[in-house]
Formats: structure tokens, C-alpha cells, sequence
């Protein structure tokens, strides 16, 4: 196109356009590349950091010299977490170095950038950042999770060096309930990784500019783009940019917005134009569509870019890209999600924003972001839910390209909160919202990990009618069954292992299931210990179970609790990647209830996720064929087939056609030989799948394969590249029960990070690292120096393995850079339709447990709780037992009661039970007093004196009255170590 006919098209808009209209034109002759009217800096290189707290280090002469050369992302945990035992009881790793920290960044800007205007952008820093620039005081940011800015320009200098400094605390109370006013800053909820531990960037644009989506201290909108009226032949959409006139005088501004498909091709533009005065800010509107639009789906998730563009006398002086899905979704409270009118289960992961990494803690480059959402993908995920606060930009940006459907909180720890803490919560939800609000991804705004008060829920539902009134995603707290205050404001209900929906005019979505834990090491009772069963902690550990039997258990927990209920949306296991937040076994020193560990090496669970959840056909035979001879186990096989034909050694071995939970195969008894098992999916009587596993031969080589960003290793101070370090046979087979030690040197530009031992304490960033099941993973991270690194590795009686990587220079230049974070790109795929789902029972709706007593009533425990009615003696007392109760005192005749599962007895949670009173009720709690009694027990009930026998165990009988409405929380049948051989308590209810 001419640039004559691009003016006379102009200048044909101008005539017919009135201003606050807007008018569509096509794009077959208008120019299909992004302008360049602004520069965004990655301000991530070269830092001076110091751990300590000296005076004044805010002011430009202080000396610095002395202090560590780092790069963002940084934290100043890498080297003490994933190194001490988890303490259990639902407590994670504590031992974290905790208190204040500097950071400082010379830089100097360009004469180029005089004139105009400069913004800092974090991305969030944790936990408390005052910021600086020049020695004057910009202000603070105290959420840990949500990005924020400042206005750097009044302040810079372009003659001499710019000083940024940043002083940050991480420190928190010892206890998360009384950690006020920052209550989700504790290790009960994320590790508390202090640091710069995100991205941070210079935006420089023209006085004249769309703001920044940075409501905090900014307090500027950005863009705010939906699309409405959706078909399959059109949608229109709707952009409203936020401009502000930093110029001393009015501005006669023509306002384009550009609409690109994802290959780069512009489908529609709408134009309108507007006179803003001096110092003015205004918001301009207009409407366009997109013919025949490309629907954003979770299996192909098509993103459009919006441009927006401000001229002046028809020169572009500023523009701003804004992502754009075009979808449609409804939540059905009978009928599950539907994406684009097509039925979808949502399966997927509860994930931690601070995604812990053994041996870099929370401060990840982007791309090692993407590798963990590829993974999620890979696994058949479709959904996430960030825990308890918000995920990154970059991990955002990954849901919409990977198609995730996101449940995003603000930030929250697990209470109501008043005074200070919610005035920080109800503003940073309101800043995560604005800089969020274009994301296709996100489909529901979490307001809180507790019920709130009425009024709490009104600012929350103002919040989003205010910032996201056009969005129609629905907002849900988890866990708001505890109050009834909820009803009226949450749109979905936001579950937690619940068995029994408890709202049953909304819908359903879980957000925490199968929380066991199992170390990816141990695959098996038939395979050697690794340091588990063996372990000095392992009676004290919640959970005693295998690879084998967690990944067995992720079957059973899909299925039973969402897979099969045609109502029910699906939910997030959690949670995907081991870390040191809230671990319950105390054999290990991560919470290891990921489908990876902590390096993101695959368990047997991931591949049964997989197996389940992918659309294509899946098939897995889990664990490995290395056994001794005599070995006779049961074989277990997950796929997403009708049936499955096992084979060794080419020889049928049997066919099953009876899955239990949906998709699990077992095939009993099976006898081992050496060789090769095989197990092949049928559907129709056709095969679909087929996956063998073979047995491997002696260990005779250490395996190195180094894994890097898509553009190669960055010399820029924080990029990480991963290396696996496997035992492999003559064959180059994986030996999966290999163990032992490797010894590791490394030469030339980087520093060593190594990986972890899950089962053993201080074994992160050793030059040293044991395999596990035969295969570990270490991390190197770059310089600022670009060269050549050469990395050995060595394990006795075998041969010395070595790799050499590359790390590539970055074009640094007076602290700026404008190459960003690297990700990966053009990874949109288009997956099919599932091939086969089990048969799922036909929902009745209206068809619930219901008490008239224990209203709202939830169980977060591992086992199975029902509500039951008519207590007397020859009723059953556990879900799992066979124990029945006998002589009972006359006053509990007739009560209703809760079978509570007896394998719960050492599992310890906040809010284990829950319900409200229906009226005023009589309560009775039996708990077997060889446990330690809880606290709410002691605090909140009366010993009756009396007690009752269940089999050969005596239970003291405890008591309350409750009233009508009253909300009753029960956590766990112990707040410490409970005995071995323990019963788990029982709740009983009568009408006062």
C-alpha cells in the first residue's frame, strides 16, 4: 500500500467520523506490521545486591562496589530451601533466611529517550518493596504477587547515572494465622522467597501515550478489550484505551485500534478521534468485528493481537499491543462447562505462584515457566487455579496460548480478613484485575481462599462490575460454604475435596483434590528402598505410599470426585510441581504432591494424567519391567481405551475390559520375566495404543542432555540452563533402578546450582547429587560473560561423562537491554475431540444428601465422609471400617451423625469439617484420647464425662450448642504427631 492511498483513506475517516464514533474498514489495503512508537528495556540485567541493610544505601553516593553482581529474576533463598525436612502437619519447610535486603541498578538512558515519558514496571517483588530512585523515595508495594509502577521521569537525569535502588523484607510472623498484616506471606502457603524475583522493565513512550494497566501507585487502566456477539461468522469487538496528554497543550488525537490474527495478518481496524486538553486523561471507545473469527478453544487456544495506535496530524506517536481471544463459555449448574457451545471437562492443576524450583527457589526465566505449562499440557491439562495469589504475566500470557482455563485470585492466605489486611487484599485485587482483564484464559475471578462478609463480597462484586463489567467471568470464593453470607454474591462454587455439591443452584468447580503425597524415587513394595520405607521419619509421615499407588490414586480421585458426575465442571489436583509449601511427610524435604518433583522430572502420576486426559489415544503401564526373579505383582495399566490386552514377551498374558474409576486396568498377580511387557488399548475391538516397556540391562554409562530456552543459553546474568544426568545401559536405556552418588565439576562462565535429593536434607547446590530411580537433573546459571561452559560428571565404575554448552551474548548497554525474556512461540496446535470417555451415570438434578442439621456440609480429609441419619447401635462408624457401634447412651439415639473415614486419623487440615447449622443443634464429638486433642476441641467443646466403646476403643464423648446459622470448623483428630494406631473422631447432631 502507498502511503498516498493511506492518506486519502485517512483523511476519508476523518470526514465521516464524529468524534466518540467509531467506523469499521478492512484490511485489505492497510499495512500488516506493528508500529514501533515505544520502547520497553528489560531492566533484568546487571544488578548490585547486597544481604543486608546498610543506612542510606537508597542515596546515589553510596558506594556499592562491594556488593554481588546479579541479574533478575533474583531471590536470596536458591540455597536454603528444598534443604530441610518438611515439619509436617501440613507445615512446610520454615528454614528460610528471612529479613532486609538491597538491590541497586546503575543506569543511564539514552539522549534519544529525552522528552520523553519513562515508567517502572515490576512484576512483583516479595514481600515488602520500597523503592527508590535517585535518593528520592517512589513509594511501597506489600502484595508479593501482583505487578506494580512508578513514574520515573521527574526524577531522571540524562547527563549523568541513573541509581534505582530497591530495598525488599521478607521476613513474616512465626505463624500464619497471626502473621497480620500480610497473612499469605508464610510457608504455610508459598516458601517465602524474598527477592526481585520477576521480571522487571522500563516502558519509554511519548508524552502523549496509553497508560500502563498499573493501578497500584499508577493508577492508570491501560486497555480494556472484549469481544461480544459471537458466531462462527462474526464477533465484534470492543477496545477502550485509557491515553493521557503529558503535553503542555491540547492534542487533536486520531485513536486506531488494528486487529492481527495469530499469523501476523490485519482482519479489521476501527478508527475515532478526540481533542484531549493538557494534562487530560480520556478513554477512547470503538467498535469493529472480525469476520468468520478463529474461536479460542482449549484445544486450540487462537489468539488475536490488538494494536492500538495515537496520531497525531497523522503520525503515529504511540501504540500498545493487547492480546484477544474470541470465545464464548457457560458454566452449567446440571451440565458441566461448555467452551464455544461445545461440552468440555476441565482437568488440570492447583499451582503455586511462586513454582519453586529446587536450587533457584522462585526466581525462574520465563522460558522455564513455558517448559513447566508444556508439561501441564502435555499431561492433558486444560485448567490451572494460581493457590493462593496471582500467577505472573508470563504464566498468564502461557494459559492463553496453552489453553488453559484460569481461576485467578488476587492474594489471600485462608481467613476473612478485616482492618489492614483486607484494605491490602480488596486493592490488590483490584490492581491483579485491571493488568489481567484482557487475558481469554481467565474465566473466573477468585475473591478470597475463605468465605468473606457480606459487605466483603459487595466490594469484591464492585471491583469487577467497576474494572471487568463486560468480561461475564464469574467470581467464587473457595471454601464459601462455611458462611452463609455467601449466598447471593458467588457465581460458582469453588470446592475443596467435596464429595456433596453444596450449593446446588451453581455451578460446580474443585479446586483442591488429591493432595496425598509420594516421592517420585519409589516405585514400588516390589522394588529396592530408596531411603522411604526405610527412612527414621517414616511413622511420622501422613502418607506411606508408592509412585505405584499415588499414581494409581490419581485415577481413583478423578474419577470418583469429578470424572464421572456429568454436573460437575472438573477441578485442579493439587498440585503439579513438588515444593517446600505445607508438606505432611516428614521423610522429605519437599511437599511431594506434585505429578513432578521439584526439578520437573516426571512421576508415574504424570503419565496417568496423561492417559486420562489427552485426547488422542493414551496408554501407560506404570512403573518399570526390572524385577527379581520370582516377582509376582499386580500390573497396572491406565488408558483412555475401552480395553486393554497385556503382553510379555509377545505371549498374551490377558484382557481386561472392566476398568475401575473410568480408566485403571489391573491385571492380577502377574508374574515377572526378564524381557519385554506390552499393553495395547482397544476400542471396538480395534487397537488404538500401544506402549512396551523393556527390561534393562547393567548400568554402563552416565547419560548427559543439556535443555536450554528456545533461543539458546543468555549470558545474561539469570537464565538457567537444565541438564539430565541418567544411568543408561549397553542399550542407552534408562536403568530405573539405579542409584548413588555423582560427582559434578563445571568450567568456564556460570555458577553451579545443582538439583536436590528429595529424601535427604542439604543436598541442593553440591557439586554432588544422587540419581534417583535413574535419572536427576542439575541447573547451571549464566554470567554476564558469554563463553563456553564444560560440565563432567562421574559415578563409580563407570565412565566420565561430559557436556559443553554455550552461553550467548546479550547486548547489555548502560544497564538496558532490549532484548525480553525469552518464551516459546508458535506453539498453537489443534488437539481432536477426546476419542473415548467412559460412561458416566445419568445425572438426576435436585438429587442430594440433605440434612436439615449439617447444612453445607464438606470434608477436605483424603477419605470419603457421608452425613447419615438415626445413630443407634449395629450402624457402621467409619467409611473404611468394618467397626460397628454397640451400647450407645440413650441421649445419641436418633441423632444424625458423620461417617468420617478411620485412615484420616493422622491426616491433619484448617478446615478438615465443616458445615452449618441447620438450627440449634446438640453436637457430640468422639475422639479416641490415645491422640492428642486438637485445639479446637479444647477450646470450642466440654468432656462430658461420658464415653462410648467403638470395636475394642474407648471414645470420650465431648459436647456444644450450636446455634442456628452458626458456621462449625473442625480441623484434624490431632495438631501434632498423632499415634500410629489411632481412630479418627466422629460428629454427631441433634435437634436442640
Amino acid at each position: 500500500m502507498t502511503n498516498e492511498i493511506s492518506k486519502s483513506k485517512f483523511l476519508f475517516f476523518l470526514l465521516l467520523t464524529l468524534i466518540y464514533t467509531s467506523c469499521e474498514t478492512k484490511s485489505d489495503n492497510i499495512s500488516e506490521t506493528f508500529e514501533k512508537t515505544r520502547t520497553k528495556y528489560n531492566f533484568n540485567p546487571d544488578w548490585k545486591f547486597l544481604k543486608d541493610n546498610p543506612q542510606d544505601a537508597q542515596n546515589t553516593s553510596f558506594d556499592d562496589t562491594s556488593w554481588s553482581t546479579i541479574s533478575c529474576p533474583h531471590t536470596f533463598n536458591d540455597s536454603d530451601t528444598f534443604d530441610d525436612y518438611s515439619l509436617g502437619h501440613h507445615d512446610g519447610e520454615e528454614n528460610q533466611w528471612r529479613g532486609t535486603v538491597w538491590y541497586r541498578k546503575h543506569f543511564k538512558l539514552p539522549e534519544s529517550d529525552q522528552g520523553r515519558k519513562v515508567f517502572i514496571e515490576f512484576e512483583s517483588v516479595r514481600q515488602i518493596a520500597d523503592v527508590y530512585i535517585n535518593g528520592v523515595h517512589l513509594g511501597q508495594n506489600q502484595t508479593g504477587f501482583i505487578p506494580f509502577g512508578f513514574d520515573l521521569t521527574p526524577h531522571l537525569k540524562y547527563d549523568s547515572e541513573n541509581i534505582l535502588a530497591v530495598k525488599v523484607n521478607n521476613d513474616r510472623g512465626d505463624h500464619f494465622r497471626d502473621n497480620f498484616p500480610l497473612v499469605w506471606n508464610h510457608e504455610h502457603w508459598h516458601p517465602t522467597h524474598g527477592g526481585i524475583y520477576r521480571n522487571v522493565f522500563l516502558h519509554v513512550m511519548d508524552p502523549l501515550h496509553i497508560t500502563l494497566p498499573l493501578y497500584d501507585n499508577l493508577e492508570t487502566l491501560g486497555t480494556y478489550v472484549y469481544a461480544g456477539n459471537i458466531s462462527e461468522t462474526n464477533a465484534d469487538v470492543f477496545v477502550n484505551a485509557e491515553v493521557q496528554n503529558e503535553y503542555d497543550e491540547a492534542k487533536k488525537v486520531s485513536f486506531e485500534a488494528k486487529i492481527f490474527n495469530y499469523e501476523g495478518k490485519l482482519v479489521a481496524s476501527s478508527t475515532t478521534q478526540q481533542n484531549i486538553e493538557a494534562g487530560e486523561k480520556f478513554t477512547f471507545s470503538t467498535k469493529t468485528n472480525v469476520e468468520n473469527p478463529n474461536l479460542w478453544y482449549t484445544r486450540h487456544p487462537y489468539m488475536y493481537t490488538v494494536e492500538s495506535v495515537l496520531k497525531i496530524d497523522g503520525n503515529p506517536v504511540d501504540s500498545y499491543n493487547t492480546p484477544l481471544g474470541i470465545r464464548s463459555f457457560k458454566f452449567d449448574k446440571d451440565k458441566g462447562f461448555f467452551n464455544n457451545g461445545e461440552h468440555t471437562k476441565l482437568h488440570g492443576w492447583g499451582q503455586k505462584p511462586t513454582n519453586a524450583w529446587a536450587g533457584l527457589g522462585a526466581a525462574l526465566p520465563d522460558w522455564l515457566r513455558d517448559y513447566t505449562f508444556q508439561l501441564m499440557d502435555e499431561a492433558g491439562g486444560n485448567f490451572i487455579r494460581w493457590g493462593h495469589c496471582a500467577g505472573s504475566p508470563a504464566e498468564v500470557d502461557m494459559g492463553d496460548k496453552y489453553g488453559f482455563v484460569t481461576l485467578m485470585p488476587g492474594v489471600s492466605g485462608e481467613s476473612e480478613d478485616k482492618g489492614e489486611t483486607w484494605d491490602i487484599r480488596i486493592k490488590a485485587f483490584k490492581d491483579m484485575i485491571v493488568y489481567y482483564r484482557n487475558h481469554p484464559s481467565i474465566f473466573i475471578w477468585e475473591g478470597g481462599n475463605w468465605a468473606e462478609s457480606e459487605a466483603h463480597y459487595q466490594e469484591i462484586l464492585d471491583v469487577i462490575n467497576t474494572f471487568d463489567p463486560n468480561g461475564k467471568r464469574l467470581m467464587g470464593n473457595r471454601r464459601a460454604d462455611v458462611k452463609n453470607d455467601s449466598e447471593g454474591y458467588i457465581s460458582i462454587e469453588i470446592g475443596t475435596e467435596g464429595w456433596e455439591r453444596e450449593y446446588p443452584d451453581l455451578p460446580l468447580i474443585e479446586s483442591e483434590y488429591m493432595r496425598e503425597e509420594a516421592p517420585r524415587r519409589i516405585w514400588d513394595k516390589h522394588s529396592p528402598d530408596d531411603n522411604f520405607f526405610s527412612h527414621p521419619n517414616i511413622e511420622k509421615n501422613t502418607y506411606k505410599i508408592t509412585s505405584e499407588q499415588f499414581a494409581a490414586r490419581q485415577v481413583k480421585h478423578w474419577w470418583e470426585k469429578m470424572g464421572r458426575k456429568a454436573y460437575h465442571v472438573g477441578g485442579a489436583n493439587w498440585i503439579f510441581t513438588d515444593g517446600t509449601h505445607g508438606g505432611r511427610g516428614q521423610t522429605e524435604v519437599t511437599r511431594a504432591s506434585g505429578e513432578v518433583d521439584a526439578v520437573r522430572l516426571p512421576k508415574e502420576a504424570f503419565y496417568t494424567t496423561k492417559a486420562m486426559w489427552r485426547p488422542e489415544p493414551q496408554i501407560h503401564i506404570v512403573g518399570h519391567w526390572n524385577y527379581e526373579k520370582g516377582t509376582k505383582k499386580d500390573i497396572l495399566v491406565v488408558s483412555n481405551t475401552a480395553g486393554v490386552k497385556l503382553y510379555i514377551n509377545e505371549i498374551l498374558v490377558a484382557e481386561n475390559m472392566s476398568p475401575t474409576s473410568g480408566y485403571l486396568f489391573t491385571f492380577k498377580n502377574v508374574v515377572w520375566e526378564a524381557g519385554e511387557i506390552k499393553a495395547e488399548g482397544i476400542i471396538n475391538n480395534e487397537v488404538k495404543v500401544t506402549q512396551a516397556k523393556s527390561t534393562a540391562g547393567k548400568p554402563v554409562a552416565l547419560k548427559l542432555t543439556p535443555i536450554r530456552g528456545p533461543k539458546g543459553w543468555r549470558a545474561d546474568g539469570s537464565d538457567v540452563a537444565l541438564i539430565d544426568v541418567e544411568v543408561v545401559d549397553a542399550e542407552g536405556r534408562r536403568c530405573p533402578l539405579a542409584k548413588g552418588r555423582v560427582d559434578f565439576t563445571i568450567e568456564g562462565p556460570a555458577i553451579w546450582r545443582g538439583g536436590y535429593n528429595s529424601g535427604k536434607q542439604n543436598s541442593t547446590n553440591n557439586l554432588y547429587l544422587d540419581i534417583e530411580a535413574g535419572i536427576n537433573r542439575v541447573a547451571v546459571r549464566s554470567l554476564l560473560e558469554a563463553g563456553e561452559v564444560t560440565i563432567t560428571a562421574t559415578q563409580k565404575g563407570l565412565p566420565t561423562a561430559r557436556v559443553k554448552l554455550n552461553s550467548n551474548p546479550v547486548d547489555i548497554k548502560n544497564g538496558l537491554a532490549t532484548e525480553l525474556p525469552q518464551v516459546f512461540e508458535n506453539v498453537l496446535t489443534e488437539e481432536p475431540k477426546p476419542i473415548y470417555t467412559p460412561e458416566i451415570p445419568e445425572y438426576i438434578p435436585g438429587k442430594t444428601n440433605k440434612s436439615k442439621l449439617f447444612t453445607k456440609f464438606s470434608y477436605t480429609g483424603d477419605g470419603k465422609a457421608m452425613l447419615r441419619t438415626n445413630m443407634h447401635w449395629g450402624k457402621k462408624a467409619y467409611t473404611d471400617m468394618e467397626e460397628n457401634y454397640t451400647v450407645i447412651p440413650q441421649y445419641l439415639r436418633g441423632s444424625e451423625y458423620i461417617r468420617t473415614p478411620n485412615s484420616d486419623g493422622k491426616y491433619w487440615a484448617r478446615d478438615q469439617l465443616q458445615f452449618i447449622a441447620g438450627m440449634k443443634m446438640h453436637i457430640y464429638v468422639l475422639h479416641d484420647d490415645t491422640v492428642k486433642r486438637p485445639e479446637f476441641l479444647v477450646s470450642d467443646y466440654k468432656d462430658t464425662g461420658d464415653n462410648i466403646k467403638v470395636g475394642n476403643v474407648v471414645m470420650s464423648i465431648f459436647h456444644r450448642v450450636a446455634e442456628a446459622g452458626e458456621s462449625i470448623i473442625m480441623a484434624g483428630n490431632s495438631d501434632g504427631d498423632a499415634p500410629k494406631v489411632c481412630r479418627m473422631y466422629t460428629v454427631i447432631g441433634k435437634k436442640y
